[in-house]
């Protein structure tokens, strides 16, 4: 059994950024490994300094990558997030892509960052940043998550 007592089942949280006092990324996930599947949200800082953070909703898979003989965790996310009160057709969105390679504990790594708004029409792109597992794992977080993937 896993932490939330169903077998294969566990929640997860990171700082992804070049430091970790500040975080460009705070990221809790789900992770399902019967299907290697992965879904959560993430709340980014598009700035260092920024106060204003976008809210994503994330979905991806993960494999297992040998690497110089090492087996890492490679995790590849997509994030998808809609203005609060937007909801017809033509409202802008922001679009994340996640890419990071764990090491086997699923404790620290490597990221990459894409992000896009398309107010701006522009893609942006943060390579090697610090991945960083914390543990703020609350039973609150588990249930809201839960709440997110069945629907």
């Amino acid at each position: 059994m896993t932490q939330c007592g169903i077998n294969g089942l566990f929640l997860i949280n990171y700082l992804i950024g070049h430091k970790t006092h500040e975080p460009q990324c705070q990221v809790s996930l789900l992770v399902y490994t019967p299907d290697k599947t992965l879904s959560g949200r993430a709340k980014m800082f598009p700035t260092p300094c920024s106060e204003t953070a976008l809210m994503f909703h994330l979905n991806g898979e993960f494999h297992y990558q040998y690497t110089s003989g090492i087996k890492h965790i490679a995790v590849n996310l997509l994030g998808q997030h809609t203005h609060a009160g937007s909801h017809h057709q033509n409202a802008a969105c922001h679009y994340m892509k996640l890419d990071i390679l764990l090491n086997p504990h699923w404790r620290t790594g490597h990221a990459e960052l894409y992000y896009r708004d398309l107010c701006d029409d522009a893609w942006q792109q943060t390579k090697l940043l610090n991945v960083t597992q914390t543990h703020t794992n609350r039973i609150s977080e588990l249930s809201q998550l839960s709440l997110q993937v069945k629907n």
